[in-house]
C-alpha cells in the first residue's frame, strides 16, 4: 500500500528520517534516486516496519510530487482529502474526517487557525516538505488523538545533507476560470561546515493565485411546507421547498508566505541539537459577485411537485401574491466573507543523546500559534429590486430566472433599492500549543528482546474565538433607492459560468456602500460580541512499549506491544448575552434581535483513557508478510464543540435558529484490529490487501433540537415586542407574526452531544507493477462500511460523516531524463454532514473524480523543466439534500496548469 503512494512521485527521491520518537523503524522510507530503485527501497522499509504505515518523500530537494502536500497524500491507499479553492486542504483516513486525524509536523503538533483542530495543509509550502507518513495503526509512542490515523509531516533538516546546497523553482499558474496566470518561486539553502559540526538551512517560498470559484447553493430545504398564495390559496402541502438560491462567483486573491529557518549542532557524536522555526502567512482575499433569491411558501404562484420525495421540481415567486412576507426581490450581493487570514508560527528546541550504547533519549520543547484575523474584517451588502422568478430543477443544472434578466439585457437600474447591510460575520480564531517530550529507548544485549521505549508527553493549549460584528437595517425592505453613482452600480459578466444560468447582472462596490451610510449619518459600527469563549485544554501522556523478535520454525515473528496513559484537564470560559426581544425590522422576512446584559460561563471537565496496543508480523515466506494489530485509540472533541456559548442568527420568519457547543463532551473511543497480507514479488513488485474493523463509542454527532428562550423585555398581557427596542413594534402586523409576540420563542439550536456508538469495517487493496520498458502502474481502492446509515426517513438521528469508498490508479513513465505521469483519483458519494446547521437536514457529496498529470524533463543535472495539470477534464463537486433532486451546493474551481524550472546546485 506504501508502494502505491510512492508511485504517485515520479523522478528522484530522496530520505528524510522521521523526528518523530520511537517511530523510525515503523515508516517507509525512500533513500535512493530513481523510481524503480525507490520503490524496492519503500518495499524493503514496508517489510520491516513493525505497523500499519505508508509514505511520501520528495523527488528530490525542494521538489514534492503535487502542488499540495494533501494532494500527495491522497495518493495513499485510504487517504482522502476536502478542497479549498481546488486546493487540497484537510485529509480523511478510512473514511474518517479531518477532526479524527492527528497531523504532526516533525514530530509536533502544530496550532491551527480553525476552531476545531483539523489541520489545514493549505498553510504549508510543498517546496519546504521533504516527506509525509500516514500512520493507520499505532504505537504507545505515537501522539493519542486520531482515530482514523496519524499523519507526520518532515521539513528539510541541514544534516540531511552534505555540504553547501542551493535549490530554487520558479512556475506560472494559470486558471481556467479566472483566465488569469500568477508566479510562485521557492528557494532553499543548506550547508554544513566545522566538520559537518554545525548546519544551517534557509527555505523561503511564495505562491500567489488568481483564483475564481463558481457556485450554486442553498442555506438547505425546508420540508413540512405549505405552498400557497393570496389569489390560488393553498397549491401543495408537506413538500419541500429551498430556503433561498445564490448564484455565486468568488474572486479571490491567495498569497501564500512560508519561510523557515533551522540550526543544527553536533558537539559530539552522542549529541545533537537542533533549533527551528517556521512562519506561514496565508491570506485569502475574497470578493463574491452573488446573484441572490430568496424563497417564501406563502408567494408560490404556480409548482410542480416530485411525489416521490415531496421535492418542488419547479414553482414561481410573484409579485402581488404573498401573505405576510412580502414581495420578491432579486438581491445583488456584494460580501467578503469567504476571506481568510492566516498566520502560523512554530519553534522548537530538540536535543538527541545517546547516553550509552544501549540507551538513548530525546528531549524537545516546542510552542507554536496560529490565527484567522478576520473578526470585524468582513462584510455584507445587499441591494435588490423587486420582481418576479422562477425556480426550475428539472435540468442538469437547478436555474432561477429573474424578469428582465437575460443574454445581456438588464432591468433598469433605477429600479435597484437598498437592503441589508453589515460587517464581521466571521470569528477570529486563536490557538496556542506548547509542548514538551522526554523519549527514551533501551536497546538490549539480546536475540529475542529487541528494544523497550517510555516517556512523558504533557501539552498546554489555548483555543479562543471571537467575533466583533455590526449591522445596519435602516432601509430594509426596498423602500429607498439605491445610490448608483455613490457605489458604482453597474454590470457584471461572470467569466465561464454554468451554462443555461444567467451569468450578466448588477454588481457594486460594498466598501462605497458602507462609506454612504457612514457619510449619510447610518454607520455600521461593529462592537466586540458576547459570544466568545477561551478553552484550556492540559493534557499529560506516559507510555511505554516493547519490541520483540523470535522464530517459529523458520518464519520470522516480530511482536510489538506497549501501552499509553493519557489526562486530559479542560477549562472552559464564555461570555454571553441571551436574546431578550425579537424585533421588526422594514424587511418583513426580515427580524432583529435584542440581547440582554453579557453573563460569564464558566465550566471544566476531566479524564483519562489507557490506551494498549499489539502490533505482530509473521514472515509466512520470503516475498510474503502477514500482520496483525490490535489497539484502542481516542478523538477528544473540537475545541469549539467544547464552548458554551450560544451563537444566535439573524432571526426570520419561520426561521430562529442557533448554534452552541458543549463543556461536557467526552472523547470519542474506539477499539480498532487490522490484518494485512503482502506479496512482494519479483524485484519490484507489489500485491497487499489489509482488513480493518474500529468499534467507536460516544460519537459525537451535532444535531438540532428546539430550545426554549424566554422574551424577558417583553410585558404581559399580550408579550408583544417591546417598543422601546422598536417603534416598529407598535405596528399592527405584530399580533400576526409568531416570532414578534410571546412570553418565550423556540428556537432551533443546534449542538453537539455524546452517546451513540457505530461499527465501521472495511478493506484496502494495492497492486503495484513495474515493466521494463519504463511503464509502470500503481492502483489501490478502499472500501469502508458501517452498520449505521442515513435513510430518506427525517426522524434518523445518527449517521457517519465522510464514510465512503475511494479509488487510485497511478501510470508513470521513466526513461532518461523523461518522466510522466497521469494519476486519477475517485471519491465515491459520502454524507457530508448530518445536520446542515440550518434546519437540521443532511448534506450529502456526490461522486467526485479528478485527473491530473505532470512531466517533467531533467535538461542537465542542475536544470529540470516541468508541467503539472491539476483537475484537467474541470470536474464539479456536487452536493446535495436529503434526496438527489435537493441540490444544496455545486461547485466549479476549473482546472489549474504551471510550467517552471527548477535549479539545484
Amino acid at each position: 500500500m506504501a508502494v502505491a503512494a510512492v508511485l504517485a512521485t515520479s523522478g528522484q527521491v530522496y530520505a528524510q528520517q522521521t523526528t518523530t520518537a520511537g517511530a523510525e523503524d515503523n515508516i517507509e522510507v525512500i533513500a535512493v534516486k530513481g523510481i524503480r530503485s525507490s520503490l524496492r527501497s519503500s518495499m524493503i522499509d514496508k517489510q520491516s516496519a513493525s505497523v500499519v504505515s505508508d509514505g511520501i518523500r520528495a523527488e528530490d530537494l525542494g521538489k514534492f510530487p503535487d502542488l499540495n502536500v494533501a494532494e500527495s497524500l491522497q495518493r495513499i491507499t485510504g487517504v482522502s482529502i476536502d478542497r479549498s479553492g481546488g486546493e487540497g486542504q484537510a485529509v480523511t483516513i478510512r473514511g474518517f474526517g479531518p477532526q479524527f486525524n492527528t497531523v504532526l509536523v516533525n514530530g509536533r503538533q502544530f496550532a491551527t487557525d480553525t476552531d476545531g483542530r483539523e489541520f489545514n495543509f493549505d498553510v504549508l509550502a510543498a517546496e519546504q516538505i521533504t516527506g509525509a507518513d500516514v500512520f493507520k495503526s499505532t504505537t504507545a509512542t505515537l501522539q493519542e488523538g486520531g482515530i482514523g490515523g496519524t499523519i507526520n509531516v518532515t521539513t528539510a533538516r541541514p544534516f540531511d545533507f552534505t555540504g553547501f546546497q542551493v535549490v530554487g523553482s520558479v512556475k506560472a499558474m494559470y486558471e481556467s476560470l479566472s483566465e488569469e496566470t500568477s508566479p510562485s518561486g521557492s528557494v532553499l539553502i543548506t550547508n554544513t561546515f566545522l566538520d559537518e559540526k554545525v548546519g544551517v538551512l534557509v527555505a523561503v517560498s511564495q505562491q500567489e493565485r488568481k483564483v475564481q470559484i463558481n457556485q450554486i447553493n442553498t442555506a438547505g430545504w425546508l420540508g413540512g411546507q405549505t405552498v400557497s398564495n393570496r389569489r390560488d390559496g393553498v397549491l401543495a402541502t408537506n413538500v419541500y421547498i429551498p430556503r433561498n438560491w445564490d448564484q455565486i462567483v468568488d474572486e479571490q486573491d491567495r498569497k501564500r508566505t512560508n519561510a523557515s529557518l533551522v540550526f543544527q549542532y553536533a558537539p559530539s557524536e552522542d549529541i545533537t541539537i537542533t533549533l527551528d522555526g517556521l512562519m506561514s502567512k496565508f491570506d485569502v482575499d475574497s470578493q463574491v459577485t452573488d446573484l441572490a433569491s430568496w424563497f417564501e411558501a406563502d408567494r408560490v404562484g404556480s409548482a410542480v411537485v416530485d411525489p416521490a420525495t415531496g421535492t418542488l421540481l419547479r414553482f414561481t415567486q410573484e409579485r402581488g401574491l404573498h401573505q405576510g412576507s412580502g414581495d420578491p426581490a432579486t438581491d445583488f450581493v456584494s460580501t467578503t466573507r469567504n476571506s481568510r487570514y492566516s498566520t502560523t508560527n512554530a519553534y522548537g528546541a530538540n536535543v538527541e543523546w545517546r547516553i550509552n550504547e544501549q540507551l538513548k533519549a530525546e528531549f524537545d520543547l516546542s510552542t507554536s500559534n496560529a490565527e484567522n484575523d478576520i473578526a470585524g474584517r468582513d462584510r455584507f451588502n445587499v441591494v435588490g429590486m423587486i420582481n418576479d422568478y422562477t425556480f426550475d430543477a428539472t435540468g442538469k443544472y437547478p436555474t432561477v430566472t429573474h424578469a428582465g434578466f437575460g443574454g445581456s439585457s438588464l432591468p433598469n437600474p433605477n429600479l435597484a433599492r437598498m437592503h441589508y447591510n453589515d460587517i464581521g460575520l466571521g470569528f477570529t480564531n486563536e490557538d496556542e500549543i506548547n509542548e514538551l517530550k522526554a523519549d527514551f529507548i533501551y536497546t538490549p544485549n539480546s536475540d529475542v528482546f529487541e528494544k523497550a521505549q517510555f516517556g512523558v508527553y504533557r501539552q498546554e493549549r489555548e483555543k479562543s474565538s471571537f467575533q466583533i460584528r455590526g449591522s445596519q437595517c435602516v432601509f430594509c425592505g426596498y423602500g429607498t433607492a439605491a445610490p448608483l453613482d455613490a457605489i458604482n452600480f453597474r454590470p457584471y459578466t461572470a467569466k465561464n459560468y454554468f451554462p443555461g444560468l444567467i451569468d450578466t447582472f448588477y454588481t457594486y462596490d460594498g466598501d462605497l456602500m458602507n462609506k454612504f451610510l457612514a457619510d449619510s449619518g447610518f454607520p455600521i459600527v461593529p462592537t466586540l460580541q458576547n459570544n466568545r469563549y477561551r478553552i484550556n485544554e492540559d493534557i499529560t501522556s506516559l507510555y511505554t512499549d516493547f519490541t520483540l523478535q523470535y522464530d517459529i520454525g523458520s518464519m520470522p515473528v516480530t511482536v510489538n506491544l506497549g501501552a499509553r496513559y493519557a489526562s486530559t484537564d479542560v477549562s472552559v470560559t464564555a461570555i454571553q448575552s441571551f436574546v431578550t426581544d425579537i424585533v421588526p425590522t422594514a424587511d418583513p422576512t426580515l427580524f432583529a434581535n435584542v440581547f440582554g446584559p453579557a453573563t460569564e460561563i464558566e465550566q471544566g471537565s476531566s479524564y483519562a483513557n489507557l490506551l494498549p496496543n499489539l502490533n505482530i508480523k509473521l514472515g509466512i515466506a520470503d516475498d510474503m508478510i502477514l500482520r496483525f494489530a490490535a489497539y484502542d485509540t481516542i478523538t477528544r472533541p473540537t475545541m469549539s464543540q467544547m464552548s458554551p456559548a450560544t451563537n444566535f442568527n439573524e432571526p426570520r420568519r419561520q426561521n430562529l435558529s442557533a448554534s452552541g457547543g458543549n463543556p461536557a463532551l467526552k472523547p470519542f473511543r474506539a477499539s480498532n484490529w487490522d490484518i494485512s497480507y503482502e506479496w512482494y514479488y519479483n524485484d519490484a513488485n507489489l500485491f497487499s490487501v489489509a482488513f480493518f474493523n474500529k468499534e467507536v463509542e460516544d460519537f459525537i454527532v451535532t444535531l438540532t433540537g428546539t430550545e426554549v428562550y424566554n422574551m424577558t423585555d417583553r410585558v404581559g398581557p399580550n408579550f408583544n415586542c417591546n417598543v422601546t427596542n422598536s417603534p416598529l413594534c407598535a405596528s399592527g402586523i405584530i399580533s400576526t407574526t409568531e416570532e414578534l409576540n410571546g412570553s418565550s420563542e423556540q428556537f432551533v439550536v443546534a449542538r453537539p452531544q455524546n452517546g451513540e456508538s457505530a461499527r465501521i469495517t472495511g478493506y484496502e487493496i494495492a497492486w503495484t507493477h513495474m515493466f521494463d520498458n519504463g511503464f509502470g502502474v500503481s492502483a489501490n481502492a478502499t472500501v469502508v462500511d458501517s452498520n449505521i446509515s442515513l435513510t430518506a426517513d427525517s426522524t434518523t438521528r445518527f449517521a457517519l460523516e465522510g464514510l465512503g469508498d475511494s479509488q487510485n490508479l497511478v501510470v508513470f513513465y521513466e526513461q532518461g531524463p523523461w518522466q510522466a505521469r497521469v494519476a486519477f483519483n475517485n471519491r465515491e458519494a459520502f454524507l457530508r454532514a448530518i445536520d446542515n446547521g440550518f434546519n437540521g437536514e443532511p448534506v450529502n457529496t456526490e461522486r467526485f473524480g479528478q485527473w491530473d498529470v505532470s512531466a517533467s524533463y531533467d535538461y542537465n543535472e542542475y536544470l529540470t523543466f516541468f508541467f503539472e495539470g491539476i483537475n484537467v477534464t474541470g470536474e464539479e463537486l456536487r452536493q446535495t439534500g436529503r434526496f438527489k433532486n435537493q441540490l444544496f451546493s455545486l461547485e466549479d474551481n476549473g482546472s489549474r496548469y504551471a510550467v517552471g524550472v527548477r535549479a539545484k546546485f
